[in-house]
């Protein structure tokens, strides 16, 4: 197949002198052997997923779910939602079953949704690594006790999906009890990095969108890996070098909004290990933020680096009539409509160069399940290298097992009112 994506990186580049240049591609060829170490040690598993052969029965339950159900819940959070979520949002058609992620436990919402749906047509995914995930387990209670009041324990069987790692913990030993089916989640990918493996792939085979496309176009940005690596040195050069802290993700297509909520998650969590390893993403939509960010941008503090991703090929065309109505407008007469959208992405490229910001653009073809893939397995990539770069483990996250461990406390405490 032909390339997924295609990046320039002038306009980053460009801001380095040629000794920086030097420095980091030197740096860069030190984290690369230490990452190509750790992969082969076996304890860094997220590049083994683009190749993963065993799909079988994933694609044989995801079928009967959406040949027999009108609803499917996804109850997980963070690196267990997001990248399906963001999947979703780029692919999905109307067709059912309809999917809905549950991630906060928030009792409105989900007393909300309860009222819509249709118990008897509804199957669950639940998700969590550890198996113990608080917010997942307790949304996870609550709707497995009323399915099983609502459905036949034949039907419970089929209708309640596991995806957990495949040690002892209360979803593996919840799915033994009930005979549900399991997923396992392989115990060297962390949740932020296991997109491609059951935790994303199940609800996107659910949602009929081609896994062996996804998984194609993860495996060419394995296999052209070079811009992928360059991303992800150039990000940690703007950081330590340029002075820049905080990159932008700005897809100029709001199809790709929710890949720029996996992405913060992504990086966040991945690279801010301390005072100098704590890069902080944002996400921009273009054109919409346009109008509410680029103010911001440009005349704000330049603490910034900025990723533009554009679309060069549109599904549908839709053209600006020729009508007595555009008066003054009348230079946009038979004008497609992604020409607007191209030429405000291009104002702003050229807003950014004027005022001296740096930036690099992603160009994809289309928008598919070959270019999505890809766009995962270039940023996961991007990300583990930026973290070798700054000398930190990118696969870890333990202030946030801090916070978990207080709210547990809390709870069993009764201090929570």
């Amino acid at each position: 197949m032909n390339e997924p994506l295609t990046l320039d990186f002038s306009k980053l580049t460009d801001q380095f002198s040629t000794v920086q240049l030097h420095t980091l591609f030197k740096k860069r060829e030190v984290a690369k052997k230490n990452f190509k170490q750790k992969i082969e040690l076996g304890e860094i598993g997220f590049s083994k997923l683009p190749y993963q052969k065993n799909l079988s029965e994933l694609k044989k339950v995801a079928k009967k779910i959406s040949q027999t159900c009108d609803t499917l819940l996804v109850i997980g959070i963070g690196g267990s939602s997001l990248g399906a979520k963001a999947a979703l949002h780029a692919l999905k058609n109307s067709k059912t079953p309809k999917i809905y992620f549950l991630e906060n436990p928030n009792p409105d919402t989900l007393n909300h949704l309860l009222e819509t749906i249709d118990l008897k047509k509804t199957a669950i995914n639940v998700i969590s690594k550890s198996g113990s995930t608080l917010e997942t387990l307790s949304i996870f209670f609550i709707i497995f006790e009323k399915l099983k009041n609502t459905i036949s324990p034949k039907e419970l069987k089929e209708r309640v999906i596991v995806t957990t790692e495949p040690k002892e913990n209360f979803l593996n030993t919840i799915a033994k009890e009930y005979s549900l089916p399991l997923f396992p989640i392989p115990f060297n990918v962390g949740g932020r990095y296991s997109v491609l493996s059951p935790v994303g792939l199940f609800p996107m085979l659910v949602a009929g969108i081609s896994i062996d496309d996804l998984l194609e176009g993860a495996q060419w940005v394995d296999q052209h890996n070079h811009d992928a690596y360059f991303y992800g040195t150039l990000a940690y050069g703007a950081h330590r070098l340029l002075k820049k802290p905080l990159t932008v993700l700005f897809p100029y297509d709001e199809r790709l909004s929710t890949l720029g909520d996996w992405f913060c998650q992504l990086w966040a969590e991945s690279l801010a290990k301390s005072d100098s390893s704590g890069p902080t993403p944002l996400k921009a939509i273009g054109t919409q933020d346009q109008h509410s960010l680029l103010q911001l941008f440009l005349q704000g503090p330049q603490d910034k680096w900025y990723t533009l991703i554009t679309l060069e090929k549109h599904e549908h065309h839709l053209n600006i009539p020729n009508s007595p109505i555009l008066k003054n407008f009348s230079y946009l007469k038979n004008i497609p409509l992604e020409n607007i959208l191209k030429a405000e992405e291009k104002a702003t490229e050229k807003s950014l160069t004027e005022f001296e910001n740096p930036f690099c653009r992603i160009s994809l073809p289309e928008l598919s399940a070959y270019t999505l893939g890809a766009l995962f397995y270039h940023f996961e990539l991007a990300t583990a290298i930026s973290g070798f770069l700054y000398e930190i483990n990118p696969f870890d996250q333990p202030a946030v097992e801090n916070g978990k461990k207080w709210a547990i406390e809390f709870l069993q405490n009764k201090q929570v009112r």
